[in-house]
């Protein structure tokens, strides 16, 4: 075997190693994929960190002890989301936002974000997620 071949199974062996733990990281098994749900708030803050951003919510919930739940709503990275026209000023502290979602798994508050629409009508759409058959989000369940 010359130096050439061997090098080059080396990196074929990198290569297959590499591809399967990345695919990994991007499992969406904590969220349901099969529906979504929406929910009005009030943005807390945006996080703009890697690996990926946080969108907190104050969701009004007169059962609760302060009067709202905050939900954790998870979406792409600020690499993708850059790219698609966000930036760390996309949501501001205090906005109302209608959040479309897919919840998670466990039942706890938030979810992946698929979308937001703003007092004004306009929509903003995430990154990533998971996603139905057809690639398209499912209809909206009913507003928790």
């Amino acid at each position: 075997m010359t130096w050439y071949s061997a090098a080059r199974a080396l990196v074929v062996a990198f290569g297959l190693t590499t591809a399967a733990t990345a695919a990994s990281h991007h499992s969406y098994a904590m969220f349901d994929g099969a529906r979504t749900l929406t929910v009005k708030g009030t943005v807390a803050k945006l996080e703009w960190t890697n690996p990926h951003i946080f969108i907190w919510v104050y969701v009004q919930n007169p059962a609760a002890e302060n009067g709202f739940d905050l939900y954790a709503f998870e979406n792409g990275s600020p690499n993708v989301l850059a790219r698609g026209g966000w930036s760390r000023t996309t949501f501001a502290a205090g906005e109302e936002l209608t959040i479309e979602y897919w919840p998670l798994v466990d039942g706890r508050t938030g979810g992946h974000f698929a979308q937001a629409t703003r007092a004004d009508g306009s929509v903003i759409r995430g990154a990533g997620g998971p996603r139905g058959v057809d690639g398209r989000l499912p209809p909206p369940s009913a507003p928790e």
